[in-house]
């Protein structure tokens, strides 16, 4: 019994280490909005930490995946016309949550991460926009490669941002 522990734990430990999610494989994204938002050509965000959510698993705090989704969120929102500010007012906050779902059964076991970006407005607080991605885990990646794996699903998040709010 404490062998197939040992093995459990393992095979956990390797699945819950979130290293991305597959560009093409897998990767389910979706995205919305609220329709009587204003969402400007340009305009000026800064990150929510407080916000901001990874799980509390050590083996994936110890990834360092905050400043790769940072990251990411803000080369592709700053291809976008959206620029993160330190300082000053913003138009808006921006937040992330990560989460890691696994499901050990007795033929297969199964990860999965879900990663989702929050986009608020700054003077009111109501959520705005919201980005959601989905993918089988990868194990065995560098940080590099999460970093492009996360790049790519925040690009992909973001094809049709900032939302057009006129009908076709």
């Amino acid at each position: 019994m404490l062998d197939r522990r040992h093995a459990l734990g393992l095979l956990a430990l390797l699945l819950l280490l979130f290293a991305g999610c597959k560009s093409d494989d897998g990767l389910e994204v979706s995205s919305t909005y609220d329709p009587l938002t204003r969402f400007p050509a340009q305009a000026s965000y800064a990150w929510d930490d407080a916000g901001s959510k990874l799980p509390t698993d050590p083996r994936i705090q110890a990834l360092d995946l905050d400043p790769l989704i940072r990251g990411a969120a803000n080369e592709e929102f700053a291809l976008r016309g959206y620029s993160e500010v330190a300082a000053g007012a913003p138009n808006f906050l921006l937040s992330y949550e990560l989460t890691v779902r696994s499901w050990i059964g007795p033929d297969k076991a199964i990860s999965t991460a879900s990663f989702s970006l929050l986009l608020s407005e700054a003077t009111t607080g109501r959520h705005v926009w919201l980005g959601f991605a989905r993918a089988p885990v990868q194990i065995g990646l560098d940080s590099a490669e999460r970093g492009e794996s996360i790049r790519k699903a925040v690009a992909k998040m973001l094809e049709q941002f900032p939302p057009s709010q006129r009908e076709n």
